[in-house]
């Protein structure tokens, strides 16, 4: 794997090369953190992990936090794409002050410039259900185009990988038009009603 294997997005798909690119992911941890604030584990127990998704056809790993960079080593050695979710205090009134949106936006850019170029690196998710509440309490243009400035930032660093935002249901209006793909939280039990779903984000993202 080599910065000139970057996936990219063409349309409704992603590409290795000239090749499609079909995600085939899951979520790894956050599991409790050792002494050096780590949520990912002992690296002896990644290797194991990651072997064992890539024996079942997996290509991708979503984390939760900005990971050790012996992590995405490791995920490049396997063959396996991160994706990055970077958090920050969105329970907060993050537009009310300028302190804490130069912080949010420091923790993006401080992220970003660690792992830029690294070829493990799928993409960056700048932020993760920011709650309906806050939305409408802060207005969801505002909110927009915060998340969108956030993905300039990051873009402005590492222009070669993607950005996007996870939004979910109750969000689902949060739509930031400068990603490179629109990603999604959903969790329905009904395979009939996740289809039915599926649907309605397609159209909602066209």
């Amino acid at each position: 794997m080599s910065a000139n294997s970057r996936i990219r997005p063409v349309a409704k798909f992603f590409f290795e090369g000239d090749k499609k690119f079909f995600v085939k992911g899951v979520t790894y941890g956050p599991f409790k953190p050792d002494a050096h604030g780590n949520y990912l584990g002992r690296p002896e127990q990644v290797d194991v992990d990651l072997q064992l998704m890539r024996e079942i056809g997996l290509n991708v790993v979503r984390v939760y936090h900005a990971p050790p960079r012996w992590f995405l080593d490791r995920c490049a050695t396997a063959g396996m794409r991160v994706l990055i979710t970077l958090p920050w205090a969105k329970h907060i009134e993050f537009l009310r002050e300028k302190s804490a949106r130069n912080a949010i936006a420091e923790s993006v850019r401080d992220a970003v410039s660690e792992y830029a170029g690294h070829p493990a690196v799928f993409g960056y998710l700048v932020g993760n259900e920011i709650s309906s509440t806050m939305v409408r309490w802060l207005g969801v243009r505002r909110v927009t185009e915060f998340v969108e400035k956030l993905i300039r930032i990051g873009r402005a660093i590492d222009p070669e990988v993607l950005f996007s935002y996870a939004t979910y249901p109750p969000t689902e209006y949060l739509l930031p038009q400068n990603v490179d793909f629109f990603c999604f939280n959903v969790y329905l039990h009904s395979q009939r009603e996740f289809d039915r779903y599926l649907l309605r984000l397609q159209n909602l993202t066209e």
